[in-house]
């Protein structure tokens, strides 16, 4: 696998190839929309175009901050940003962690499971995690 971008959503660790993430840039300018739902927390100024900003974090409460991920794929509303709670990183590889990835355990966004150097990471499909939470239960 070449090159993977690890993230944090609240207290979990995750990461994606390299190539789903076009960029990464800097939460500032955050702007609210009347009517919005989670996950969206709002929308951001990203050199002249709109980008939706969803933040994934489960019970977050104290609003979007840290990082947003431009994912590299356009959605049918075009190109979708993703807070990160913390700052993100970058791994050339991470080693797996040996746990299974059962089918209809883990959701279906989960790749598979590996080792990092605070526990475990979650590889993740960025566009199936973020579909995922767009799409009510």
């Amino acid at each position: 696998m070449s090159g993977l971008v690890t993230f944090r959503l609240g207290e979990r660790e995750y990461a994606t190839p390299l190539s789903a993430v076009r960029e990464v840039v800097r939460l500032e300018g955050l702007a609210d929309l009347p009517g919005m739902a989670p996950p969206l927390a709002g929308v951001l100024d990203l050199r002249g175009t709109a980008l939706p900003v969803l933040d994934l974090r489960r019970g977050a409460g104290e609003g979007a901050r840290g990082d947003v991920l431009v994912l590299e794929r356009g959605s049918a509303d075009g190109r979708d940003g993703l807070v990160d709670g913390s700052t993100v990183g970058a791994e050339s590889e991470l080693p797996q962690a040996g746990a299974a990835t059962e089918r209809g355990v883990l959701p279906g966004y989960v790749v598979e499971v590996l080792r990092g150097p605070s526990g475990v990471v979650f590889l993740v499909d960025l566009a199936r995690m973020v579909d995922s939470a767009r799409t009510p239960a």
